[in-house]
């Protein structure tokens, strides 16, 4: 059984800030080892049950976190940016998908370091008119390759967005959300101890769970929170920008409406950097 595993970085154990999460910050040294000891403790859970092969993609920022000289020898990693399918780059051919060290989408709780794709220049995110956070994105994609997401970790509101969304698939919750910025956060033993639990329950539950499936033609559309970004965005052709501040892509099917989404992100955003994830 082959299971892949896409690692973002708000939803790791302990991490709480800016500091830690983005490769400018003066504690994102730590932060590294914090982000792959998380996904060592799904990948043993993902062996302990039965898997024969996992993959990881470093899904968070930059894309290039995670230590591989750290990360468990019986896993194969997908690092750096410029991913066609971004935070789920190499979902195809699985099995079944973990998140870890996922977040909330923006806006719409209190969960740490809650965004969509990008901090401060999205005011939401929308997929055939309903909101939807890098959760949902990244399991539509992965279920139009059949892959089914079976395990996420973060924090209280992540897990409540997943069973909202994906079902009763399992959980691993390593920190309490305070303020976006806060969190009482499980001791790293506990924490790695609930996620190769969650990891080991999900594997054994694969043939229990479902893809989760978006048909076509879906709509994906970002509002921004100016209207420069929104600007900028509607240059992607085929784009339409619905309103001052909402630009708008339809594709055939989720894989197409991604591109063209994507694309968008990437134009209207300020950042120097591509978006990656």
């Amino acid at each position: 059984m082959k299971i892949y595993i896409s690692a973002d970085g708000e939803g790791i154990s302990g991490a709480v800030s800016t500091r830690e999460m983005h490769e400018t910050g003066e504690d994102f040294a730590q932060f590294r080892h914090w982000m792959t000891q998380d996904v060592n403790a799904a990948i043993a859970g993902a062996f302990r049950a039965g898997a024969t092969e996992v993959v990881v993609n470093d899904a968070h920022w930059s894309m290039t976190n995670l230590l591989l000289d750290e990360l468990d020898p019986r896993a194969e990693l997908i690092r750096g940016g410029g991913k066609d399918l971004s935070m789920v780059e190499g979902v195809e051919g699985c099995d079944a998908a973990f998140f870890v060290g996922y977040h909330p989408k923006v806006g719409y709780s209190d969960g740490v370091a809650n965004e969509t794709m990008v901090g401060y220049e999205m005011y939401e995110m929308r997929m055939n008119g309903q909101v939807v956070g890098e959760l949902e994105i990244n399991a539509a994609i992965a279920g139009a390759y059949g892959v089914p997401v079976v395990m996420v970790s973060g924090d209280q509101f992540l897990a409540d967005e997943a069973k909202r969304s994906l079902g009763e698939i399992e959980t691993a919750i390593v920190k309490y959300a305070i303020d976006r910025w806060s969190a009482r956060c499980l001791p790293f033993a506990k924490a790695h101890e609930t996620i190769e639990a969650a990891a080991y329950a999900a594997v054994k539950r694969v043939s229990d769970l479902t893809p989760y499936r978006v048909t076509g033609p879906v709509e994906m559309e970002i509002e921004w929170t100016s209207t420069s970004e929104c600007k900028r965005a509607a240059l992607v052709p085929g784009s339409v920008r619905k309103s001052p501040r909402v630009v708008a892509y339809t594709g055939a099917d989720i894989l197409e409406a991604w591109r063209g989404i994507y694309c968008c992100l990437n134009l209207g955003c300020t950042r120097t950097n591509p978006i990656y994830g």
